[in-house]
């Protein structure tokens, strides 16, 4: 009877089998099923090199690694925290030799073996992009795994369309495909759109994988008609996705002391490219973790926070502003849940004021107290 090696999330107690029970993952939370499906999708040998992605636990990295002792592993990541929280976990786990790429797609390669899982609430844009990027990267030969849950209806069908032909294992949880055609598959899936601030009219490009594609949301609309800022002012956009905030505030306070912070890689890479392709070269873009070593003395801190984390993102948000601003200085921050974010503000400013615009609640904080008080 062969040994199961454990690997540990953190501290939490539920363990669940994989790859046959030659692993567990054990974590506070259920490992998510289209990961389960991925890994128990493993073949029991792999010469490589292998590539991972959407690996934000390290997971499929440190299974491979384990399953895998012989072959190179790569593992890609779009978001710097996700990348720093999976190097840690393979720390942890003594697991070593994973090449970690932290960058806005997918690694070239070759690659003899792809696996990436697609979680039904994925975003379907970028899903098809990483199953045509993924079909680019492999050699002649080599085989994508595709781990989903709650069925692989959109899954096999794009899979087909970009491989030719998709089959299913692991009880169809698991779309496998072979790379037969020599041609590249990746088609151009940005879109342009249009931003007019005053008398500019800004040219911004979205990408899959950065919010929102295709579209400016109604969250950043409702911000930019609130507020109108000074020239001059020096001026913080946190989780600037592809800079709509920041270089609209660059068109009416100037693009030197403007700042666009992100996680995402992409985002970065997409926010500068718009500086870039609308004369504002001078605005500064910073790609960080968890908002660390930030400059401060901010007039303005403009923020739309993603509201699928209850309120931790919003939370980390709001404790970097107040850290960056002068202590004269607002936070200005849009949101769809009014009671959770006017509680996460008032532990960091002392007064905190809103109005409702297109149906979202627009807040103005001002006092920074630096550190979040009790309530």
């Amino acid at each position: 009877m062969q040994e199961t090696r454990t690997i540990r999330l953190g501290a939490g107690g539920i363990s669940i089998p994989v790859c046959g029970g030659a692993l567990a993952v054990e974590g506070r939370r259920p490992l998510h099923e289209a990961w389960r499906a991925l890994l128990n999708g493993f073949p029991p040998r792999e010469r490589g090199p292998v590539l991972v992605s959407r690996d934000p636990a390290g997971v499929l990295a440190m299974a491979a690694r384990i399953r895998w002792p012989e072959a190179q592993v790569c593992a890609h990541h779009l978001d710097a925290w996700e990348a720093r929280t999976a190097e840690a976990n393979s720390r942890a786990n003594g697991v070593d030799g994973v090449d970690l790429k932290l960058a806005p797609d997918l690694p070239r390669g070759p690659f003899r073996l792809i696996a990436i899982p697609f979680p039904s609430q994925g975003e379907a844009l970028y899903g098809r992009e990483l199953i045509e990027r993924a079909h680019d990267a492999l050699v002649e030969g080599g085989r994508l795994l595709a781990g989903t849950d709650r069925g692989a209806g959109w899954l096999r069908k794009t899979v087909k369309q970009v491989f030719g032909r998709a089959d299913l294992q692991c009880g169809g949880s698991v779309v496998t495909a072979r790379r037969t055609r020599s041609e590249t598959r990746v088609r151009d899936h940005d879109h342009e759109i249009t931003l007019v601030r005053g008398e500019t009219t800004l040219r911004l490009l979205t990408r899959a994988g950065v919010f929102s594609p295709g579209r400016l949301d109604g969250g950043t609309r409702a911000l930019l008609q609130s507020v109108v800022l000074q020239q001059g002012e020096r001026v913080l956009d946190i989780g600037c996705g592809i800079g709509a905030l920041g270089l609209a505030a660059a068109v009416d306070a100037g693009p030197a002391g403007v700042v666009m912070v992100d996680s995402s890689i992409r985002a970065t890479d997409t926010a500068h490219g718009n500086a870039v392709r609308n004369g504002l070269e001078e605005v500064s873009t910073l790609l960080r973790a968890d908002l660390e070593d930030l400059p401060d003395g901010f007039n303005t801190v403009l923020a739309n926070p993603p509201y699928f984390s209850r309120g931790r993102i919003a939370t980390a948000f709001a404790r970097a502003a107040a850290l960056a601003l002068r202590q004269d200085g607002a936070l200005h921050l849009v949101a769809k849940n009014h009671r959770l974010h006017e509680e996460i503000l008032d532990r960091f400013f002392r007064q905190v004021e809103s109005r409702s615009v297109r149906g979202y609640s627009v807040f103005t904080a001002t006092g920074p107290r630096g550190e979040a008080t009790e309530t």
